[in-house]
């Protein structure tokens, strides 16, 4: 009951943020997202916003795999229609040593197998990697290779979440 109550006033903020940022011009979701993560007192978790991609990066280390749950919950009430959370804080004690070690494999493998793909290796594609959640940035020239992308990123070992912010840029004749 006292998670769904902090839920519930989590919430609450999240709309009443979202609801005076858009009267300054617009909301901004760095903030909202940051003020309700304080109001839930996850004060070791950052919030990095790519505007581009509309990606709220969720950094950080905290005690509970609860907390990481919940902060993820907050940022998405905060969020809303506005954009997408992907979670890579990290828990203490758990995987904090060996997360850096993994992501660059991860990175690694994702650049093997992007150059040995026959058309994605003529592409410009980069791979970010914090604790298992892949960001691929870049462009491709069809929607199937950007859905190719995708599916080439799922299916590397280790991954546990992706956004693909890759931006379709069709060859000029």
């Amino acid at each position: 009951m006292h998670l769904f109550s902090r839920l519930a006033t989590a919430f609450c903020l999240a709309i009443a943020l979202t609801a005076a940022g858009a009267c300054a011009g617009g909301p901004n979701p760095t903030d909202n997202v940051t003020k309700a993560l304080r109001a839930e007192h996850l004060t070791d978790v950052t919030v990095d916003w790519d505007r581009g991609a509309r990606i709220a990066h969720l950094k950080g280390t905290v005690d509970r795999s609860a907390d990481r749950q919940r902060a993820e919950e907050v940022a998405n009430a905060a969020i809303g229609q506005d954009g997408r959370v992907l979670n890579e804080i990290t828990i203490k004690g758990l995987n904090e040593k060996i997360a850096g070690n993994l992501d660059a494999q991860i990175k690694d493998q994702l650049k093997d197998m992007a150059k040995s793909d026959p058309i994605l290796r003529d592409r410009d594609l980069s791979f970010e990697v914090n604790n298992g959640v892949v960001t691929v940035k870049g462009d491709v020239q069809t929607a199937d290779e950007k859905t190719k992308v995708t599916e080439l990123v799922r299916a590397a070992p280790g991954v546990k979440d992706m956004a693909n912010a890759v931006e379709i840029k069709p060859k000029t004749p």
